[in-house]
């Protein structure tokens, strides 16, 4: 979810709704439910249903052309790595495949290969691609799938299909958060539907739910809310680790948008956060880097003081964070931009290394 999430063209958009809500209601009052989706009928009626009038995608992996366009990060620090931060390389991306929009988390399989979900309910991979320095400097083999429910159907309206995190698990598997409908479901690595997991006993709201999963030992993973908490959760239940604010932050604090460890067991966790300023329309970005043990709560481990940067520095709506261990056996950090649909925004993958 991004703060900016607001549809271009809402006349068109708003004709298209209704003509798609009155076809769902008419379906919902003569066709019997049947189906995972079917039993959710009334709240994809309540939301704005369908995003795209068109034909779902079919239940299988596509391959997808994308450009990936250099771009610089605009910070003497970041490039210089003055900091604990270093620019290690940055792409645009862009495609003719008018679904590639909306990332909201990236994991990565190994040094190069990568997964990613949008909040309109895909599941993506690809691999990143590396000049002679090492450096970010394209994406290729980008293929797209779509995220399906529990009997195997694409996942289509916004209420269902909203997802906003992703963690890859050690057992093979995929985890992935939803808001909205609240839930973590889980998936093979060819997307095939598995079965749910526990979350979080706790009231989220409906469009800030859990911004952010990882992998964070065995069989548990992090889940982080948006508006703040974090639980680490088992097969069985899940432990409140930091408790929520008791106010609730706007979008003008500093809010986790996804965090991250490496797969291999590192002792940090990454955690990416994001706020946005209305009256000059960017953002401010931060990166942290906290201890990643479970502890007893209320938990205080060792932790960084942020990497923070806004513009004129490359800044969007910065919503997924992945960590890899790099050939030298430090830590590479890739971050990954939603682009709310918006053709004013850009789906941009920016690269860091960690000192």
């Amino acid at each position: 979810m991004g703060p900016r999430d607001k549809p271009e063209g809402d006349g068109f958009r708003r004709s298209t709704i209704s003509v798609v809500l009155a076809t769902v209601l008419a379906a919902c009052a003569t066709t019997p439910e049947v189906g995972w989706q079917a039993r959710h009928a009334a709240g994809e009626a309540l939301r704005e249903a369908v995003r795209f009038a068109e034909e779902p995608l079919p239940d299988a992996w596509m391959e997808v052309e994308v450009t990936a366009t250099p771009v610089p990060i605009n910070d003497p620090d970041l490039e210089a790595g003055t900091g604990q931060l270093v620019f290690a390389g940055g792409v645009q991306i862009t495609s003719g495949f008018n679904r590639l929009h909306g990332l909201s988390d990236i994991k990565f399989e190994d040094a190069e290969r990568f997964y990613a979900v949008t909040d309109e309910g895909l599941l993506v991979r690809g691999r990143v691609e590396l000049d002679a320095a090492g450096r970010l400097a394209g994406v290729g083999g980008v293929q797209v799938r779509p995220l399906v429910d529990p009997d195997g159907t694409p996942l289509i309206p916004k209420y269902l299909a909203d997802a906003e995190g992703l963690a890859l698990m050690p057992n093979g598997e995929v985890l992935v958060s939803f808001e909205r409908l609240h839930r973590v479901w889980r998936y093979d690595r060819d997307g095939r539907w598995l079965g749910e997991r526990v979350i979080p006993d706790f009231a989220f709201t409906e469009n800030d739910g859990m911004e952010g999963i990882a992998w964070a030992a065995g069989d548990a993973f992090w889940a982080a809310g948006e508006n703040g908490g974090l639980w680490w959760c088992e097969p069985e239940a899940c432990a409140i680790h930091d408790d929520p604010p008791e106010a609730t932050p706007t979008d003008a604090d500093l809010r986790l948008t996804s965090l991250t460890q490496t797969i291999d067991g590192e002792r940090w966790r990454y955690e990416l956060s994001r706020s946005y300023n209305s009256t000059t329309n960017t953002n401010v970005i931060a990166i942290q880097r906290r201890e990643s043990a479970r502890c007893v709560y209320p938990c205080i481990l060792g932790r960084w003081i942020p990497t923070t940067f806004t513009a004129p520095a490359t800044v969007d709506n910065f919503e997924g964070i992945a960590a890899v261990r790099r050939p030298d056996g430090g830590v590479r950090l890739y971050i990954l931009s939603d682009d709310n649909f918006n053709p004013r925004q850009r789906t941009l993958l920016l690269a860091f290394d960690v000192r």
